[in-house]
């Protein structure tokens, strides 16, 4: 049975001396892992609470609560090489897979960035990664992200054209929920073999209202 608004009791996550902590409404508190540089978190369709991590080392630390009164941690894969660039995480929960996408500051020039995003379904160790280079910011973000009515992902920004140098380009992508590939939108129409019928609602609108209620971060 699925969980109301009403179930979902107010928590605090947050990282110490790197190490990440949650705490419940009775100031609870539990330490869940050592040696954590950043995090971030969402609920699933039956109000199950999912932390993405990035370790001190660059792995991909995947924590699930089953509502059972206890964490499972899971090392994902090895992500990154070095930490100190990534500048933002954001995690989508769609049809049961988790969509990580990770934020770094270019070494070379802090005004370009590469987001990674990371796709993997929890208990599953297959993982897809996809590179988005070259990214400058378009209006104060760095990208802009959607979700269609058939929970595709809409991902917008702006590029740096390598060739002509200083030129930029607006561009769209777009991940295929159930291929699972990323595609241009050309190309999703025309590959497209599933119909109206067959649509599968994403819950990330309801995921972020109960992210505003339920997830608070302290520093």
């Amino acid at each position: 049975m699925s969980k109301t608004n009403s179930d979902i009791k107010p928590f605090y996550i947050y990282t110490s001396n790197d190490k990440l902590y949650i705490k419940n409404i009775n100031e609870h508190t539990e330490k869940l892992s050592n040696n954590i540089y950043t995090y971030c978190a969402n609920i699933d369709s039956q109000k199950r609470i999912h932390i993405c991590s990035i370790d001190t080392t660059g792995r991909l630390i995947h924590f699930f609560n089953n509502n059972r009164g206890y964490w499972k941690k899971t090392a994902i894969c090895k992500a990154f090489n070095n930490t100190k660039n990534i500048k933002d995480m954001r995690l989508y929960i769609i049809n049961n897979y988790l969509n990580l996408f990770v934020v770094e500051e270019s070494s070379l020039d802090e005004n370009i960035y590469k987001v990674s995003h990371f796709n993997f379904c929890p208990g599953n160790t297959k993982i897809s990664k996809h590179d988005i280079n070259n990214i400058v910011k378009d209006k104060g973000h760095i990208y802009k992200l959607n979700i269609d009515d058939l929970s595709n992902i809409v991902f917008e920004y702006k590029a740096l054209n390598i060739s002509t140098r200083g030129e930029s380009n607006n561009n769209t992508i777009i991940f295929n929920s159930q291929s699972r590939l990323w595609l241009t939108p050309n190309t999703l129409l025309r590959d497209i073999n599933y119909t109206s019928n067959n649509q599968s609602k994403s819950n990330i609108r309801d995921d972020i209202f109960e992210y505003c209620y339920s997830i608070k971060y302290k520093k």
